[in-house]
């Protein structure tokens, strides 16, 4: 039902403005469950970018949980030119010399008769052509009068039998000489190709025997022979990648420091970078500058879980490791400190100065050794845990969460209060005015019966 308002016209008050004032003062309550709403938005939305960093933190941390991720090692080769050499996981320091005497070959067949295109038909009748890789299938094409030479190529590649063919012109535009190509996909004696049947008008045949590559390798009697030129498992953790003959060439493992360095840094600015977060978003501040001082709290000032998480990560990058024997136990020993503020202080210098002491010991220092966990391990399965569904920020975060919901609940039904006291409010004032006129009225006419002017 709606209700009338009139503002003052018999009594002469501001009525609306009083109503004003009155539901305004009525409302306060729910201005403060609005500024508690804000607040524990700001602090919904801190905790999820807290969140975001810590797994930052953790993506950092987890490429220095194995021996392999802190013990980075590069491998160089005397003699690029012969061989290549690249290190990867076990690759372990030092030097050894290799000689290349022969490279893996692939095995090449082609025609000794051309065409004068490559859609010239290369049969006078029907037949077949066949070839073999290796030990295989023996793998057959038909053929008749119609089948061209690309026909034919085309015929071999779809077979996917481990070679490749192609039409290649030997002559020129003017004098176009086009001829067949086979190859093996692989090098190697295993990839050998054998061509069998052949009732073509090219006259295929082996141009290229497939060869295995041969080297020595110090430390080892006689020759070693492997299928292709990408040798792995004679040097462990070392990939040999042979260009040419030649040797000895020395191919030498070590330690890369500065790709280790970098890996620690970026766990150093990924923790500094949460706490810095955290310290931003916990400020309280005064404002003096008028009567009414106001404090400003950040959002995540009082937050005990936020707290309790730094807390336990303070500790796990400062406690020495329980049952290590090696020459580090603490990250302080290989130049990671703890400063005042909590941030964390990194000396590079210290850390390779450590790393060309004892490289080993670093790598357990940070990885673990055995059954005995590293400083990347116990970080590790705390940030896993307080991250993952259920865990500790999550928690926090829902409980925020819930806590904006019941607070808009309770917002929602105290402005449908106001609303309601305010359409109360105006109905009584509209009365008060409408009795106010009538009892005018009734005096004036009183007055008017008794010869009076009215005063009113």
């Amino acid at each position: 039902m709606a209700t009338i308002s009139i503002g003052g016209l018999a009594t002469g008050l501001d009525t609306n403005a009083i109503v004003d004032k009155l539901v305004k003062l009525e409302g306060r309550s729910v201005d403060l469950l609005a500024a508690q709403r804000t607040a524990a938005q700001k602090q919904q939305s801190a905790l999820q970018i807290f969140n975001g960093k810590v797994l930052a933190f953790l993506a950092a941390v987890d490429k220095l949980r194995t021996p392999g991720d802190v013990l980075v090692r590069t491998a160089t080769s005397s003699n690029p030119t012969v061989l290549g050499a690249s290190a990867g996981a076990g690759a372990g320091a030092g030097s050894t010399t290799v000689t290349v005497t022969n490279l893996a070959k692939a095995s090449i067949a082609a025609a000794a008769n051309g065409t004068s295109s490559s859609t010239a038909t290369i049969a006078t009748g029907s037949g077949s052509f066949a070839f073999r890789v290796g030990n295989g299938a023996v793998q057959t094409i038909a053929i008749d009068a119609t089948t061209t030479l690309q026909d034919l190529a085309a015929g071999i590649n779809n077979l996917n039998a481990g070679a490749t063919a192609s039409v290649v012109n030997l002559g020129t535009a003017a004098t176009p000489d086009y001829r067949l190509r086979m190859a093996s996909n692989a090098t190697g004696t295993s990839s050998a190709l054998t061509i069998g049947t052949d009732n073509t008008t090219l006259g295929v045949g082996v141009t290229q025997a497939a060869e295995n590559a041969t080297l020595t390798v110090g430390g080892f009697a006689g020759s070693i022979t492997r299928e292709s030129n990408t040798v792995s498992d004679v040097i462990p953790g070392v990939t040999l990648s042979l260009a040419a003959l030649g040797g000895p060439v020395t191919v030498t493992v070590a330690t890369d420091a500065d790709k280790i360095t970098a890996n620690v840094q970026a766990v150093v600015t990924a923790f500094n970078d949460l706490v810095s977060f955290v310290e931003g978003q916990s400020t309280v501040t005064q404002d003096t500058s008028s009567d009414e001082r106001s404090v400003t709290v950040g959002p995540l000032a009082f937050d005990s879980t936020v707290r309790y998480i730094l807390g336990a990560l303070h500790s796990a990058v400062s406690d020495a490791i329980q049952g290590a024997t090696g020459s580090y136990t603490l990250l302080a020993q290989v130049g990671i400190t703890t400063t005042r503020d909590g941030t964390l202080a990194f000396d590079s210098a210290k850390l390779k100065a450590a790393m060309a002491s004892d490289d080993v010991a670093v790598g357990a220092l940070f990885a673990g050794s055995g059954a005995i966990a590293g400083v990347a391990d116990r970080l590790h399965d705390y940030l896993a845990g307080v991250t993952q569904a259920g865990g500790l920020i999550a928690a926090r975060t829902d409980a925020v969460g819930n806590q904006i919901q019941t607070l808009e609940n309770q917002i929602a039904a105290g402005r449908r209060y106001l609303d309601q006291y305010e359409e109360n409010l105006r109905a009584t004032f509209t009365s008060l005015e409408l009795l106010v006129s009538s009892l005018q009225s009734q005096g004036n006419l009183l007055l008017g019966a008794l010869g009076r002017t009215s005063t009113l």
